[in-house]
């Protein structure tokens, strides 16, 4: 199992640095957030080190991600939340403060202090369709 040994997130799966450990599995962990969001907020890593999501291979993200439904569950019904965000943030620039691939589990409040400042746009005339078939072409196998 591939391990970074200056990594926060490495160092609490080798129990070198204490967490608030929820669930565990030979490769997949799942502990309460130090700063939380909200009471509940859960975090969920690969125990292997991987930085992003985009480096993470199918298996891993697999193995890892088949956990997220019974973890919500848990949580949403441990914090009596109305609602949860699950979330990942691919690299600094979206919000990424560990570089070791984790999933938020954020339970969520009516009226809570949490805000979404999405600003949605709008696509200019043919750029959906320029779009869609340079994502497909990047998930085509390679010759």
């Amino acid at each position: 199992m591939g391990r970074d040994p200056n990594c926060l997130f490495c160092k609490i799966v080798a129990g070198e640095i204490p967490c608030a450990r929820v669930y565990e599995t030979e490769h997949a962990l799942a502990f309460l957030d130090i700063g939380p969001l909200k009471p509940g907020h859960l975090l969920v890593i690969p125990k292997a080190h991987h930085e992003t999501l985009p480096e993470l291979p199918d298996s891993v993200a697999a193995e890892t991600a088949r956990l997220l439904p019974r973890l919500c569950r848990a949580v949403k019904k441990a914090t009596q939340a109305e609602g949860l965000n699950v979330m990942v943030n691919v690299g600094p620039v979206a919000g990424q403060s560990v570089a070791h691939m984790h999933w938020h589990i954020i339970p969520r409040h009516g009226g809570d202090s949490i805000a979404w400042p999405w600003n949605s746009q709008r696509y200019e005339e043919g750029a959906v369709t320029l779009l869609q078939d340079a994502i497909a072409a990047e998930l085509r196998p390679e010759d």
